[in-house]
């Protein structure tokens, strides 16, 4: 389907829309489901392209965020907005008596009102408390975590979700410096960190140490894994899921779960006959990622690390 929308009401830069709505191939009448809805860019052009009979599902665990949503493309009746996470999607389909989707859209990025909204913590760029949960009521809050957490859990965490060569050192020093006050704002955290990093790596080991304590507060992989294994199950034949990721270990989790989906065959390599009988569910559609263009980088440089990946159920 040829997309045609119009972008004169979106109230930020949604990542790689024509691509995602074109490998949405979105039906008129068919039912969608924006996982990740935030400001509502991919969910207004997604809304714009369904008739009465079609319906889209956007789910949110940023309250701020949700209703802005709502002020700006909620008012149609076949559109709804609801507080959850993705992972929570076979509940919520169920309470909307639907029984399959047509599409499933998750862009795992934050939006430019998260990072630019120094209360919520997720940028170092702003002195703000060190919150950074989606939810702002979040059982777990990065203040915790980096005050009462041991060196050596700081240590996996900042290696794991963030993959930073400093972890080691970084930790040590984190530890050390609570000894004597509690860090309780992104500025303080910043000033541990740049005693430790040099200069010209600073921003970059900076980002990668905000993206872990982000990704832990909010469970963001153990989430993803789980919707990642059982989306087959409410996604109708012929229908879509498109993810947009914004850094390795995201991607990788895609990636994999696609190409495990995609599998005809599971027996040992050694067999010369298939024994297994299991069957392909998913064909993919992006042997590669798609990336933006330089256009897009240039108008919104934060789409730089964006991957797309589509498949379709069979």
């Amino acid at each position: 389907m040829a997309s045609k929308w119009s972008s004169d009401k979106l109230t930020h830069t949604p990542v790689l829309l024509k691509e995602t709505i074109d490998y949405l191939n979105i039906k008129r009448n068919g039912v969608y489901l924006d996982g990740t809805v935030g400001l509502g860019g991919h969910a207004a052009a997604i809304l714009s392209l369904l008739s009465e009979n079609g319906a889209l599902v956007g789910l949110d665990l940023d309250e701020e965020a949700l209703t802005r949503c709502k002020e700006s493309i909620g008012a149609a009746s076949n559109c709804h907005l609801i507080s959850g996470t993705f992972s929570e999607i076979p509940t919520i389909l169920d309470t909307l008596k639907l029984s399959q989707i047509d599409g499933l859209l998750l862009d795992l990025g934050l939006s430019s009102l998260q990072l630019d909204t120094p209360e919520r913590g997720f940028s170092y760029r702003f002195d703000g408390p060190l919150h950074m949960g989606f939810s702002m009521t979040s059982s777990i809050t990065a203040n915790e975590i980096i005050n009462t957490w041991p060196e050596y859990d700081l240590r996996i965490l900042i290696k794991k979700y963030g993959e930073d060569p400093m972890a080691v050192s970084v930790a040590k020093a984190i530890v050390k410096q609570r000894s004597k006050s509690d860090i309780n704002t992104t500025t303080e955290l910043r000033k541990v960190i740049s005693t430790i990093v040099p200069p010209r790596y600073l921003n970059k080991s900076l980002s990668r140490i905000f993206q872990a304590l982000r990704i832990s507060v909010n469970s963001e992989l153990e989430a993803l894994a789980e919707v990642l294994k059982n989306f087959i199950n409410y996604l109708k034949p012929g229908g879509r899921m498109v993810t947009i990721s914004y850094h390795s270990l995201e991607d990788r989790i895609v990636k994999q779960a696609f190409r495990e989906h995609a599998r005809s065959c599971i027996c040992p390599p050694k067999l010369p006959i298939c024994q297994c009988n299991q069957k392909a569910s998913l064909q993919i559609l992006t042997p590669h990622p798609i990336i933006p263009s330089e256009e897009e980088i240039n108008a919104n440089s934060r789409s730089r690390s964006a991957k797309l990946r589509a498949v379709e159920r069979i």
